[in-house]
């Protein structure tokens, strides 16, 4: 099934002669069960296009579907409820909270949800240990590495379970070892069937759990390569 539809996205930044085209009619379609990498040099307008598809930001013109839904079809409420229902967003820059600690953090996806706070706590701490911070959960964002801090942000982006996930250069910060655990999380997300995750990388060490690559150039996706992951899936 095809969980993600882009069909001639534009988006532009800046007025008259300051104007720039980040996207200049970009189409990209990404199946569920699958994992998805967006690469291409930096500036082509990959960053943008994820935040378009997780409807953080809004696109000139073009269409764009998320399991079936059209997401800037919806009125300022309910989109609101489908990027927290649907959508879990992995942020290049972190985005933590730093007066709340790691399993704090984590959790503000589904207490915003209305879950309690024990459990939101609890699941927040399983999921940290499984990404490698035991031990972590009660520092602070500012007393923790960048590698650290980025696998809050994920536990953060993972634990309300969505049906999207999006990620902007989640292994930027890690050694190839912890970038290895986070990709393997991610691919036990993207696998169901009814999931989908979508990820901006420059890090090749990681390409071999992508299902297809789709290559950006001047706001545009020029290619999507299927790689040996899905063909193996396809045929086991």
């Amino acid at each position: 099934m095809t969980a993600v539809i882009a069909k001639g996205v534009v988006k532009s930044f800046g007025v008259g002669d300051t104007r720039t085209l980040a996207l200049r009619g970009a189409d990209l379609e990404a199946r569920a069960g699958e994992m998805t990498f967006l690469v291409g040099p930096s500036g082509c307008g990959k960053t943008t296009l994820i935040s378009i598809l997780a409807a953080m930001l809004s696109p000139d013109d073009g269409e764009v579907s998320v399991f079936g839904e059209s997401p800037f079809r919806l009125r300022r409420s309910q989109l609101t409820r489908f990027r927290m229902r649907t959508v879990g967003f992995v942020f290049q820059q972190f985005n933590l909270l730093p007066a709340l600690d790691a399993a704090e953090n984590a959790a503000v996806p589904l207490i915003v949800q209305g879950v309690s706070t024990g459990k939101a706590l609890k699941k927040a701490s399983d999921l940290l240990d499984r990404l490698g911070l035991s031990g972590s959960a009660y520092k602070l964002p500012g007393q923790l590495s960048g590698g650290q801090q980025q696998r809050v942000a994920i536990a953060r982006a993972l634990i309300h379970e969505p049906r999207l996930v999006v990620c902007d250069e989640p292994t930027a910060s890690l050694d190839a070892a912890s970038g290895r655990a986070v990709m393997e999380l991610l691919r036990d997300v993207a696998v169901s069937p009814e999931r989908a995750a979508i990820v901006v990388t420059h890090d090749d060490r990681v390409y071999s759990f992508a299902d297809r690559i789709a290559t950006m150039a001047d706001g545009r996706v020029v290619a999507t390569t299927t790689t040996i992951a899905s063909r193996d899936k396809e045929t086991g």
